[in-house]
């Protein structure tokens, strides 16, 4: 997306592109669809009792809390013997609720702690103390995993298994990125690539992933030195097309901005992890973009004139300005500007310029936050409020039979508008962070972003939702 500009020096005219007013906060033809789905959480149980271990007149055992199983409560020794460790958790999830192994007879007065069902993670209870002058052995250890869920259990029963968004859809996905974990559970490579800041030639870290499918956060402390900002996020993993589609940082001088020809990490992102979740979200700021390598047409994504679906999970930056969308599918970033050529998912904030006109996505009101479609300067938008919402799971789509844009924002449908403010035919170029032309870079704070080539109903846009709410349970997509 380029700006026009206006040479005086040599008293040559420049014309503007046509302008559109500002969006409408009433969009005609919007519609509020029903509120969202309730994520299909766990319900985790509290524990079992672990009575046994030891001989009698040993005090051992006790009961955990919720997660994982316990650990046999020991065999005694004739002086009164330790116990074995209370137990390991099991990482993310919901466990049965702790059965432990026999190990001699029980004694009724040797209960040891007590269990907390309301504990996220399934933390331990100490083991209690010895009445015979044995010693038990500590409370055990909770096993890493950041605090996603799984996709739910109840009753104790076992684990479902794990769905990420792209298994929800009939047609699956056509591109699927995440930092957070697999967006299919067919997909088990590594979700993103960590460099040094301060060495570019600097061997790379693979981020990989733990059995619950999420990020694994163990590895990454001793490559980046403990402190996060002396790594960058040097590619990002495409999960449908591995190889072919993965994202880099942008190197190249686009025609309006930045300029990433330096090469190396000049437009890449420091690497991020969110307070909320212990994962990591992708953070840019001025100048960091992703883009394929050689900014080439994607695989496997169709483009032009066909179905486009687009969602992104994130967080809109407050008060911050957009060039373009945030995510989505583009010409490549020397070809011309052509209203309709990208189609990108926009997460926007008020006016860039003074009348709400041509150079920016902008909303309707300078202080408006929007969401909706960035379609090379011509954009389709829904104003919905005068502060960000605290998350935002965000499906943009274009359906060609009805001619029209369609936005779902946190479950409910937000936006209809037919026909397009653009007429679309979109390249397949995939940019993150920065429009058709990567210019005018977008503040991005990604966890999730996917493409269909078909449209998503109201009932999976409802379901994907869900899956998000059920996998971050810290979050709230209100």
């Amino acid at each position: 997306m380029r700006t026009s500009v206006l040479s005086f020096g040599a008293a040559v005219l420049l014309t503007l592109p046509n302008c559109t007013g500002p969006s409408s906060g009433d969009d005609a033809g919007d519609t509020t669809g029903s509120g969202g789905a309730t994520a299909g959480s766990t319900a985790r149980s509290g524990g079992a009792t672990s009575g046994s271990g030891g001989s009698a007149g040993s005090t051992h055992g006790g009961t955990t809390a919720s997660g994982g199983t316990t650990a046999a409560g020991g065999a005694s020794a004739t002086n009164g013997g330790t116990t074995a460790t209370a137990g390991v958790t099991s990482t993310g999830g919901s466990g049965v609720g702790g059965a432990s192994t026999a190990g001699g007879p029980a004694n009724p007065a040797g209960t040891g702690g007590t269990s907390d069902p309301g504990v996220t993670g399934g933390t331990t209870s100490t083991g209690g103390t010895d009445s015979s002058g044995g010693s038990t052995a500590s409370g055990g250890t909770t096993a890493s995993g950041g605090s996603m869920a799984s996709a739910g259990t109840g009753g104790g029963g076992p684990p479902m298994p794990y769905q990420g968004p792209c298994d929800l859809l009939t047609d699956g996905c056509a591109e699927a990125y995440s930092v957070t974990r697999a967006m299919t559970v067919s997909y088990t490579g590594p979700l993103f690539q960590l460099g040094l800041s301060a060495d570019k030639n600097a061997k790379t870290l693979d981020i990989g992933q733990t059995p619950a499918h999420t990020a694994d956060m163990t590895t990454w402390s001793a490559y980046c030195g403990g402190t996060e900002s002396k790594c960058v996020v040097s590619k990002i993993y495409a999960q449908i097309h591995s190889g072919k589609n993965d994202l880099l940082p942008a190197v190249w001088n686009a025609p309006w901005g930045p300029y990433c020809s330096a090469g190396g990490y000049t437009c890449a992102a420091k690497f991020t992890i969110e307070q909320a979740t212990g994962l990591p979200i992708l953070t840019t700021v001025t100048a960091q973009e992703y883009a394929l390598s050689g900014d080439a047409f994607a695989t496997g994504v169709n483009g032009g004139k066909q179905a486009i679906g687009l969602m992104y999970n994130g967080k809109p930056v407050a008060n911050n300005h957009y060039c373009c969308g945030v995510f989505g599918i583009t010409h490549k970033y020397d070809a011309d500007d052509t209203f309709g050529t990208d189609f990108m998912l926009a997460l926007a904030y008020g006016w860039k310029d003074s009348n709400g006109c041509c150079i920016a996505v902008n909303c309707g009101a300078s202080n408006k936050y929007c969401v909706g479609a960035e379609e090379e300067e011509n954009n389709d938008l829904f104003d919905y409020g005068t502060s960000p919402v605290e998350n935002a799971l965000v499906v943009t789509q274009f359906d060609p039979k009805a001619n029209a844009v369609i936005t779902f924002l946190n479950g409910p449908q937000v936006l209809s508008h037919s026909p397009p403010k653009a007429s679309i035919n979109a390249g397949t170029a995939i940019h993150l962070g920065g429009g058709g032309d990567l210019s005018g870079p977008d503040p991005v704070l990604m966890r999730e972003a996917l493409v269909t080539n078909t449209l998503l109903t109201a009932d999976k846009v409802l379901a994907l939702k869900a899956n998000a709410e059920a996998s971050y349970p810290a979050l709230k997509f209100p």
